[in-house]
């Protein structure tokens, strides 16, 4: 469905906030998902009736920038109720130590400060300040932990991130899965531009990578992502904001696009790049990556309603065989897929490692969230997953209980 006939022909019109120079085009109405992917509920009837919210999406023929045009800022309110965190995957775990182990040692930041923006639970910012030997401000709404200052050299604040005249001075602003959130991300880089002044300060932003995002079904179009970035378009807001690009590349199996930036800085430290990283210059992102993002754009439509259909009949099919299929990961991509391919609740079980999901209820469907654990001798013999980054960990883990399961990748 196009935003034309979803909408009753109307086109508001939306001025690209990446590059700045084209109004944005509707391209794929997705009709109502969840808004709340990252609360899971005390009981079922919290769940069903959690809030649905629009996804009608727009692109910039210029630069690829993707955003959800009937995203409504006043229905979406983070506190600490919402449960993103990762770090209980050690496969995320690992991905993300090097990381820090990355940024330690290609900016100057012993003795220094990093600012934090979206912090999450304060995982990320403690090990960068504990390798680093530098200070931390983390901000997030979401933050359950206690604020104030940290044994690891952090300090934390409950809530969003001010931006304001009492902003402590900054030798590096880290932010990684927030900036696709915000409803204004230009503003946003703009602002963090004129508090670094005159000083030399670096920078490392890491959102989803819509270059994966768009070309497969759209599992992690959400509704708390207002925006979609691929390389070329994170590169064009970044240097429209007053910063230089640095480096930007694909990690985590291509799941997430990272881009590093600077502003009054030295160059960073050489030969200190992370595999795959696209340098600034002929290496960088360019019109052929635009172009290929602008196919994936094209095709998304038709892809992802074939995909909802697909796997709908996928499980139709293991339920008449006697199977008993699972989902196992009840994150932000697993929220939606349930939403779209088994809204009715026929799969069997939906697993996942954080154990401060188990016993809770998943939002618009309800499904309940288990202890990967109780998968033992269950009879299943197919398990669900929507992130291939995740693949091995999960097969490992099935195999240690003992669970023949053949692994299907959404």
């Amino acid at each position: 469905m196009t935003g034309a006939e979803g909408s009753g022909g109307r086109q508001p019109v939306h001025r690209c906030t990446a590059c700045g120079r084209h109004d944005l085009v509707p391209f794929a109405d997705l009709g109502e998902i969840p808004v709340y992917c990252g609360v899971h509920w005390a009981s079922r009837a919290e769940a069903l009736a959690s809030p649905l919210g629009r996804m009608w999406l727009a692109y910039c023929p210029e630069c690829g920038y993707v955003r959800n045009l009937a995203f409504d800022p006043a229905v979406l309110v983070y506190d600490t109720t919402m449960d993103t965190n990762l770090h209980h995957s050690p496969a995320f775990g690992v991905f993300s130590a090097e990381l820090v182990k990355h940024l330690a040692g290609r900016f100057p930041l012993r003795g220094g400060t990093v600012l934090d923006v979206g912090c999450g639970q304060g995982e990320f910012l403690r090990e960068l300040c504990h390798v680093a030997g530098c200070r931390g401000i983390g901000y997030d709404a979401m933050y359950a932990g206690t604020p104030g200052p940290d044994p690891s050299g952090a300090t934390f604040h409950r809530g969003h991130a001010p931006l304001d005249a009492d902003t402590p001075e900054f030798d590096l602003v880290t932010s990684r899965h927030w900036f696709e959130h915000l409803d204004d991300p230009y503003a946003f880089l703009v602002r963090l531009r004129e508090l670094a002044g005159d000083r030399p300060v670096y920078g490392y932003l890491e959102v989803p990578d819509a270059g994966y995002d768009l070309a497969t079904a759209g599992w992690e179009v959400i509704y708390p992502h207002v925006s979609y970035f691929d390389g070329y378009s994170l590169c064009r807001i970044v240097e429209r904001a007053g910063w230089r690009v640095v480096a930007t590349g694909r990690l985590f199996s291509g799941m997430f696009r990272y881009v590093e930036i600077s502003v009054n800085a030295a160059p960073p430290v050489t030969g200190t790049e992370l595999p795959g990283a696209e340098l600034p210059g002929a290496e960088s992102p360019g019109r052929a990556d635009r172009d290929r993002q602008l196919g994936s754009i094209a095709g998304f439509a038709d892809r992802h309603a074939a995909e909802r259909k697909r796997w709908r009949g996928t499980i139709d099919r293991l339920l008449a065989a006697g199977d008993r299929p699972v989902l196992w990961g009840a994150g932000s991509r697993g929220v939606q897929f349930l939403h779209l391919a088994d809204p009715d609740r026929r799969l069997a079980a939906v697993v996942d490692v954080n154990p401060r999901k188990w016993g809770r209820y998943l939002p618009v469907t309800g499904h309940e969230v288990r202890d990967p654990a109780t998968l033992a001798g269950s009879g299943t013999r197919s398990v669900i997953i929507t992130n291939p980054a995740y693949r091995d960990e999960i097969d490992a883990a099935l195999r240690q209980l003992g669970v023949q399961a053949e692994l299907l990748v959404a």
